[in-house]
């Protein structure tokens, strides 16, 4: 399966030099830093941050599971709710949105929690808002498939729900004690999201084109204060000379196609964040042009869970 990221590396067939990154902890439990690069910052911004920048790759052990529970779910869920251009297509996009916030309100009960017993860190109370703002947007992507009848089925629902309860608890645990390994999780699942919202937008596009714009869609994509949407875009993009926000260039929304398109969108969104997350532990570490996929290391040398 393709991933945001292979048409970056394509392009440029070699790996790119980094712009700067957060300092990270060698300890964390599953992970290693991977490589190191100069700072390319203004003076302000050395001053005030570490001049490099360690790539940290994960576990092949962790990384291997991980990728086996997650390929696994989602192709039981592709298996149950093949895509055929019709109704149905709503009800496994609504099973995949139900499953797929959970993570980022598991984070936020884990780090509430954390802080609750004294724990603090720089940019914490960063990294809590965003979880929200990231929990909010997936809210609305599954408000979106229940306005299209995604949840009008008592056997989706069921399925659906009896998944998220078990996962949420699952990344609690993993959170708790490996927090790169359980933001490798949600970085393969929203993986996934882009890979079929990209599929689907292409595939029907014409049948998209001629259905109208849920209100709900409408309401928060055009009528909301931006503000939590644009919270959750932390990666930033050099190469972007567009002036504004992330909210103010979203596509306008004149058919459901522009809605998947937006939701498409958002979940890539969230795929640079976590890869930042995983590799750096910053959400913008590096820019949007340098963000690469995940990448295992052998045992021997990443460490393994204690």
């Amino acid at each position: 399966m393709a991933t945001p990221a292979t048409a970056i590396d394509k392009q440029s067939g070699t790996k790119p030099e980094l712009p700067y990154a957060a300092t990270i902890e060698s300890s964390s439990p599953g992970v290693v830093p991977e490589a190191t690069a100069p700072a390319t910052m203004s003076a302000t911004t050395i001053a005030t941050m570490p001049a490099t920048a360690q790539a940290r790759t994960m576990d092949e052990g962790i990384y291997g599971f991980n990728k086996k529970l997650i390929d696994t779910v989602y192709d039981v869920i592709c298996f149950l709710y093949p895509v055929k251009g019709n109704d149905r297509d709503f009800a496994r996009f609504f099973v995949l949105e139900t499953v797929a916030r959970v993570p980022y309100f598991a984070y936020l009960s884990v780090m509430h929690l954390r802080e609750t017993f004294g724990e603090r860190y720089d940019k914490m109370s960063d990294r809590m808002r965003t979880h929200y703002a990231e929990a909010d947007n997936e809210l609305h992507h599954l408000l979106i498939m229940e306005s299209l009848g995604g949840n009008s089925n008592i056997v989706d629902r069921t399925l659906a729900q009896t998944m998220a309860f078990f996962y949420y608890w699952y990344v609690i645990g993993i959170y708790t004690f490996n927090e790169p390994a359980a933001y490798h999780l949600s970085e393969l699942i929203e993986d996934h999201a882009f890979d079929t919202y990209s599929k689907f937008t292409a595939t029907y596009e014409d049948r998209l084109k001629n259905q109208p714009v849920p209100d709900v869609a409408r309401k928060y994509y055009e009528v909301d204060n931006p503000f939590l949407f644009d919270l959750f875009c932390t990666v930033k993009d050099k190469t972007d000379t567009e002036a504004g926000t992330y909210s103010q260039r979203r596509p306008q929304l004149e058919s459901l196609y522009d809605v998947f398109t937006n939701i498409r969108d958002d979940e890539k969104e969230h795929w640079k964040t976590l890869c930042n997350l995983v590799q750096y532990d910053d959400m913008n570490a590096v820019d949007a042009s340098e963000i690469r996929s995940t990448t295992p290391a052998p045992a021997a040398t990443a460490g393994a869970l204690p």
